[in-house]
C-alpha cells in the first residue's frame, strides 16, 4: 500500500520493542486499563481517605471519621484505568515548508509513537493543529489498528495558521483531554508566550505533556535560504525585512528553540529536537529513550 511503504515489517518489530515512558497516570483516563489509581466515587475495594473538596458527593463521606476528628473526609477506591495518549500533530503552513517531507516525517512520527501506545495497551487518538475545523481521528485500540492509523495520518494536510494557545483551549474542551499523556509534535515556528500558553493549558488538566520539535537542518541555519530583501512570514503573512547578518540570523533560531527547551526543562516537560538529517529509526530508537520519551 504506497500510503504506508515506509512501514516495514522490520521497522514495525523495532517499535514492539519499546514502550512509553509513564510519569504517572491520573484521572480522566478511560477504563478496564492496568493502571491502579485511586478515584473518589464507588467500586469494588476500597482504596484510602481523601479530604472533602467541593462539588464531591457527600455520600461519599464517612461520618464516623466525621465525629473523630471533626474534618470531612470521603472514601477512595481502587480502579483499573488504561492511558489515553493524545498525539497532536502542527499542520500550520510552516510545517511544509522549506520542505514538505518535514510534515510527512512528523505524521510518520505521531504514528510510531501512536502504535507504541498500542502495543502497551493504551488508547490513541490522533488530531491537527490547523485553523480549519476541529480534526482528531477516532480512539485506536488495538495493535490491528496500525494500519488504520497511519491511513488517517496519510490522509491528512496542511490548514491554515492558528494560534497554538487558543487551538490547545478550545480542542481540550471539545476532546475532553482530561488526565492522560498528551505529545506535540511541532516545529515551534510560534511566539514564545503562546507556546507556554498552551503548555500551561494541558498541564493544568492533569496531562503528563511531551514536546517533539521537528526541524529541517536547514533551519537552524536560515541565512543559507534566502538572500536579502522581504521575507514572508508563511504563518502570518507579514513581511520583514532582512536587516541581520547569517551569523545573527543563525543566533536569533538557536535563541527562539533554546527558549522553548528551557520552559519545557523548567516545568519537566521531556523535550527532544528531531533533525530530518536523522533517520526516522534511529530517533525513535536511540533518541527518544534518552530524552524520557520511551522505555
Amino acid at each position: 500500500m504506497p500510503a504506508i511503504e515506509w512501514l516495514t515489517p522490520q521497522f514495525i518489530s523495532r517499535l514492539e520493542a519499546l514502550q512509553l515512558s509513564v510519569k504517572w497516570v491520573r484521572a480522566g483516563n478511560k477504563l478496564g486499563g492496568r493502571f491502579p489509581i485511586n478515584r473518589r466515587g464507588s467500586s469494588i475495594e476500597f482504596a484510602d481517605y481523601a479530604e472533602y473538596a467541593a462539588g464531591d458527593d457527600i455520600r461519599a463521606i464517612d461520618w464516623n471519621l466525621y465525629a473523630r476528628l471533626d474534618r470531612l473526609f470521603v472514601k477512595t477506591y481502587k480502579e483499573e484505568i488504561a492511558l489515553s495518549v493524545e498525539l497532536i500533530v502542527d499542520a500550520t503552513p510552516s510545517m511544509g515548508l522549506p520542505s514538505p517531507e518535514k510534515f510527512e516525517r512528523a505524521k510518520q512520527l505521531a504514528v510510531s509513537l501512536g502504535y507504541i501506545g498500542l502495543t502497551g495497551h493504551h488508547h490513541v487518538r490522533l488530531s491537527w493543529l490547523k485553523a480549519d475545523r476541529l480534526a482528531s481521528s477516532p480512539w485506536f485500540a488495538q495493535r490491528g489498528d496500525l494500519f488504520r492509523m497511519a491511513q488517517a495520518a496519510s490522509a491528512a494536510r496542511l490548514g491554515g495558521t492558528v494560534s497554538l494557545a487558543e487551538w490547545v483551549r478550545r480542542t481540550a474542551i471539545a476532546l475532553r483531554m482530561q488526565g492522560g499523556q498528551t505529545v506535540l509534535i511541532t516545529d515551534g515556528m510560534v511566539q514564545p508566550a503562546d507556546f507556554f500558553r498552551a503548555l500551561h493549558t494541558l498541564m493544568v488538566r492533569n496531562i503528563d505533556v511531551r514536546v517533539i520539535q521537528v526541524l529541517t537542518p536547514q533551519e537552524l541555519h536560515p541565512a543559507k535560504l534566502v538572500r536579502g530583501g522581504l521575507l514572508i512570514d508563511a504563518e502570518t503573512g507579514r513581511t520583514h525585512q532582512l536587516a541581520y547578518s547569517a551569523a545573527e540570523l543563525d543566533r536569533a533560531v538557536a535563541e527562539h528553540n533554546e527558549s522553548l527547551a528551557r520552559f519545557c526543562k523548567r516545568h519537566g516537560v521531556p523535550f527532544a529536537q528531531y533533525q530530518l538529517n536523522e533517520s526516522l529509526e534511529r530517533f525513535i530508537t536511540k533518541t527518544l529513550p534518552v530524552h524520557g520519551f520511551l522505555e
